[in-house]
């Protein structure tokens, strides 16, 4: 004669939903970490004119950001901009870092390759290696600077380091003049204290 199973023990009417919509909103309101996926270039940077003066970073940001915009408007820069980063430019060797949103990936690379006049300067960049981690993308520069720090090591008297115009790595046969440091260190020592800091770099770790 007692009340059927289901009800026995209910809550009364309404508790049971209210409690259901309290467990939703509060879900709702609990932050969530989104990590965006990253693309990561290995650019090769080739000075044109006679007697090239170093560029920096920054020179090749804002390159970057202005033919990012020349491309694809300020909608399409606006978009890109946030998660565009260049690194690790080693000028010796002439080879520069570029991460870029994935969803973005194509966009970037067309403007990289578009660019010809860095900092009134004419230059070629050039994608030698696309990888869709940090790791992978300083392994792949991390093996091209050791092969060049090699190749110049190698040279009778250490002959000074160059840009060559091929995207492979560098021989000995293929050093040539040396593009000079902006802090007037010779080549080997600059190419060493990239290879440093990729290999201790800890910046990139997040959304790698």
């Amino acid at each position: 004669g007692g009340l059927p199973a289901a009800q026995r023990g209910a809550p009364p009417d309404g508790t049971d939903s209210e409690a259901q919509a309290r467990r939703g909103a509060a879900r709702e309101a609990q932050p969530t970490m989104v990590v965006q996926s990253a693309r990561h270039f290995l650019v090769r940077v080739e000075h044109l004119g006679e007697n090239p003066e170093p560029l920096l970073v920054a020179n090749l940001t804002s390159a970057l950001r202005a033919s990012v915009g020349e491309l694809f408007g300020d909608v399409g820069l606006g978009c890109i901009a946030s998660t565009l980063m260049v690194k690790y430019y080693c000028v010796p060797a002439g080879y520069v870092l570029v991460r870029a949103a994935r969803k973005h990936a194509a966009k970037v690379r067309a403007a990289i390759t578009t660019v010809r006049v860095v900092n009134k300067r004419p230059v070629r960049l050039s994608v030698v290696h696309a990888a869709g981690s940090k790791r992978t993308a300083s392994r792949a520069m991390l093996a091209r600077l050791e092969r060049a720090l090699a190749a110049h090591e190698r040279r009778p008297g250490h002959a000074e380091l160059g840009l060559c115009g091929s995207t492979e790595l560098p021989s000995a046969a293929a050093i040539g003049p040396l593009v000079a440091s902006t802090s007037g260190r010779d080549a080997a020592g600059d190419i060493r204290r990239v290879i440093r800091d990729l290999t201790n770099a800890e910046d990139w770790r997040c959304n790698s």
